[in-house]
């Protein structure tokens, strides 16, 4: 064991590999495991450095600590990164992929957040764009949730050129259109769909019976298009919006075999869909009495 002081850190090195390397500052011993666990989860120096309780120059002589220990970090940015990576949003996945970032993302300062319930979209996005930190789960009052932070220069550039070229706005805008360009609209409603829906069963008619209904939510703006795209690929009539509580938020509905229809259309030779989703619409439109 040596003991390599820098400051007010001191630097405790074990014999047995990386999981036997600490950090101790300010009388609180940092291991290795879980400097990775925050690196994993986005956090940048800063972040850690106010969890620690130091300044941010001391947060990254510790990252650099960790690095030349040979501990992974993901958040490491060189100083020539790899190429951006591109997505082809004309294919059914890419097109998909750019509907959960539509659906999910957030700014975060100079990155990006994304957020869902279900870590299965968080795992699409960091494979598909190539993404080196690793989503965590948050705990609420209101909910678990899956965040990925995504904040290394080349994976932001990834994720900006992609929205951007597509013209997105942030999720709080009062008005939040559909992607403009060329993009596989199938594979960007499914996402959408999969995300910002409900699928129950309704009694509706003069006779009340029970039956299944998908409602789909979003801005009115993005809504009109959806709308249009559905129209377009299925034959179904256009539906006309309905209002929410929520002024900038409508619902397209599809009822019976209308919704049979359109679910028919989404999954119709997809390349890439959450199978939990798909299971639970189609228990859904399996209930009829």
């Amino acid at each position: 064991m040596c003991h390599l002081p820098w400051k007010d850190v001191a630097v405790v090195v074990q014999a047995n590999g990386h999981g036997g390397y600490t950090v101790i500052v300010k009388n609180r011993t940092i291991t290795a495991s879980e400097w990775l666990s925050w690196r994993k989860q986005g956090l940048s120096n800063t972040e850690i450095a106010a969890i620690l309780g130091v300044s941010p120059s001391m947060a990254r002589v510790i990252a650099k600590k960790f690095r030349q220990a040979g501990v992974p970090d993901p958040q490491y940015r060189k100083r020539k990164p790899g190429p951006v990576m591109t997505l082809d949003t004309t294919t059914d996945a890419g097109a998909y992929v750019l509907g959960i970032l539509w659906g999910t993302a957030s700014t975060s300062g100079e990155g990006y957040w994304v957020r869902h319930r279900d870590r299965w979209y968080v795992d699409v996005v960091r494979e598909y764009l190539g993404v080196t930190a690793e989503g965590h789960e948050s705990y609420s009052r209101t909910g678990n949730q899956w965040r990925l932070k995504i904040t290394r220069a080349v994976d932001v550039a990834a994720v900006r050129n992609l929205l951007e070229r597509h013209r997105w706005v942030p999720r709080k805008a009062p008005e939040r259109p559909y992607p403009s360009g060329n993009i596989d609209d199938r594979g960007f409603v499914r996402a959408w769909v999969e995300l910002h829906s409900s699928a129950d069963v309704a009694r509706t008619g003069r006779k009340r019976a029970p039956t299944p209904r998908l409602r789909v939510y979003g801005s009115r703006l993005l809504m009109e298009e959806v709308n249009l795209v559905i129209t377009a690929g299925t034959g179904v009539s256009l539906r006309t919006l309905q209002k929410t509580e929520n002024d900038t938020t409508a619902v397209l509905y599809y009822a019976g075999k209308s919704f049979r229809v359109v679910v028919d259309w989404l999954y119709a030779g997809a390349e890439l869909y959450n199978p939990i989703v798909r299971e639970k619409i189609e228990e859904v439109i399996s209930k009829r009495v």
